[in-house]
């Protein structure tokens, strides 16, 4: 029954290779299309306004042209300038200053760029594995492998990098494979240049580079047998591409060891006041949380390959190119562990053994090969399932937050009265406050410091000005809704009445 089953999925894969490209290419950018927009679309994460982090800098850079009269030129070198004093992440800002330059703060516009470098990514993705030989099945299994779950979270959230570094990745192995096949020069010079711009967005894809190199020393290499001469033959054969990417991974490293520098970085890295306890605990949690799937099926997955021993102690290779995105990773995240959106790129170690590498073992059949293939279905439900549960929570607070701040300017709008911001310890949700209310044209924000029981300016030119708590007419908290939620203020409340938006809280002055 097995076979039979094995037999008729083999007879509907021979039907989808005998599709033309063409039909093929409008059939894979359509259902990537509709799998990321209806998500985004549906679920209501387009249109959810700012959230507090990250998309503050929007507002910000609104502020800077607007009310402060920099001009485009000032604001870009002001924000590159200042990031690369604690990161390297200078064409981040450059696209992000252009977007708000183009966009303002119509942050459904800027949601709809996002989701389209996803589209971008899956499609990529999916070319790079039809390159490795795989069957548009594995090749879509492949993409989705690395975008669905957790990490999906860079569909739709503004602030993180990943979606655009792994289009960029993704364009960069898609050109490296097709000159590796064709011979093409234009190929590996437009590579380096994707893989360049890669680098530059954010800091852990430069650790990618490694695996790049040992990719094409890899295709060099294969069908023959592994040896000194080997190699050095496909070193001298592939020179000038190593030997740029080398260069490439070598300056970006030393720019950030020993000119940035990596005291900024204090939630990555080897820490030796951290005790190998805690870093055992990090990864036990992170094992039984965002990475729980990829761990429970990735040992299913692994105990069936290793059934065929003889076959698999073979792929010695295929397990180096994985760890060489997986450990690069594991090591940087060493502290906090893997979660969220900082899957990505670590999966793509994951996806391309398990599916590039797995699924094309050629003695997996029978029920063998049903187990395996199951798993990786179900693994992509199970992460399927997660994508809808983020993107309701992310679109549920979004709305909050909109509810919040739209109230709160009118009630205030065009009067003296203050408003007191309580989201420290979280900077950016106070930095969000008071970017936005500038911007629609009020300036009375205060922000309480719960350490110091002090009311303060905080930015600004006025930054030292306190208010006395009296003063104070609206205030704006979290709830316990709210995944940034972690204490009370100690505030008295009893002149106050309650309005709770959603995960915000609002209260409101009983004379105002």
């Amino acid at each position: 029954m097995a076979n039979r089953l094995i037999d008729r999925i083999q007879v509907f894969y021979d039907k989808l290779e005998k599709m033309s490209k063409g039909k093929e290419a409008a059939i894979v950018c359509c259902i990537f299309s509709v799998l990321v927009y209806g998500v985004v679309i549906g679920m209501g994460t387009l249109t959810s306004g700012f959230h507090l982090v990250d998309d503050w800098e929007f507002a910000q850079y609104i502020d800077w042209m607007t009310l402060d009269g920099k001009s485009l030129w000032e604001c870009l070198r002001q924000a590159v300038g200042f990031d690369l004093t604690l990161r390297f992440r200078p064409l981040y800002y450059i696209n992000r200053v252009l977007m708000t330059a183009v966009f303002g703060t119509n942050l459904t516009a800027v949601s709809v760029v996002k989701a389209s470098e996803i589209v971008a990514a899956l499609v990529l993705l999916y070319y790079c594995a039809r390159q490795m030989k795989c069957n548009m099945v594995y090749a879509a299994l492949f993409a989705l492998t690395v975008m669905v779950g957790y990490q999906s979270a860079v569909w739709w959230k503004l602030g993180p990098q990943e979606s655009y570094d792994i289009m960029m990745f993704a364009l960069g192995f898609y050109l490296l494979l097709k000159w590796l096949g064709t011979d093409r020069k234009w190929y590996a010079f437009a590579s380096v240049g994707a893989f360049f711009l890669m680098s530059i967005y954010k800091e852990p894809f430069i650790l990618l580079l490694p695996f790049v190199g040992l990719y094409v020393l890899y295709e060099e290499m294969q069908g023959g047998r592994v040896s000194m001469r080997g190699l050095w033959a496909a070193i001298r054969r592939r020179l000038p591409y190593l030997v740029a990417i080398g260069i490439l991974f070598t300056v970006e490293m030393f720019l950030i060891v020993f000119v940035i520098g990596t005291n900024n970085y204090s939630y990555v890295g080897l820490d030796e006041s951290v005790t190998l306890d805690q870093y055992v605990q990090a990864w036990s949690t992170a094992a039984h949380a965002d990475l729980k799937w990829y761990v429970r099926f990735g040992i299913v997955m692994g105990l069936i390959l290793l059934t065929y021993w003889e076959q698999t102690k073979k792929l010695i290779w295929e397990v180096l190119l994985a760890a060489a995105i997986i450990v690069p990773q594991c090591v940087t995240y060493s502290k906090t562990a893997i979660a969220e959106r900082y899957i990505l790129p670590c999966v793509l170690g994951f996806a391309f053994f398990f599916v590039i590498v797995g699924c094309n073992l050629r003695p997996l059949s029978g029920k063998r090969r049903i187990v395996y293939m199951l798993s990786l279905l179900l693994m992509l439900a199970a992460h399927g399932r997660v994508v809808l549960r983020e993107a309701h929570y992310f679109t549920y607070r979004g709305e909050s937050i909109k509810t919040a701040l739209n109230s709160t300017l009118e009630l205030v709008s065009g009067t003296d009265k203050k408003v007191l911001s309580c989201f420290g310890p979280n900077l950016e949700g106070n930095k969000t406050m008071y970017h936005w209310f500038r911007i629609h044209g009020y300036d009375e924000v205060f922000y309480w410091e719960e350490d110091l029981h002090k009311i303060n300016r905080s930015f600004g030119p006025r930054e030292d000005e306190q208010a006395a708590f009296d003063e104070i007419d609206v205030i704006v908290m979290y709830n316990k809704e709210d995944r940034h939620w972690c204490y009370e203020p100690s505030l008295d409340l009893s002149d106050f009445t309650e309005h709770i938006c959603g995960t915000i809280t609002m209260y409101v002055r009983n004379d105002a």
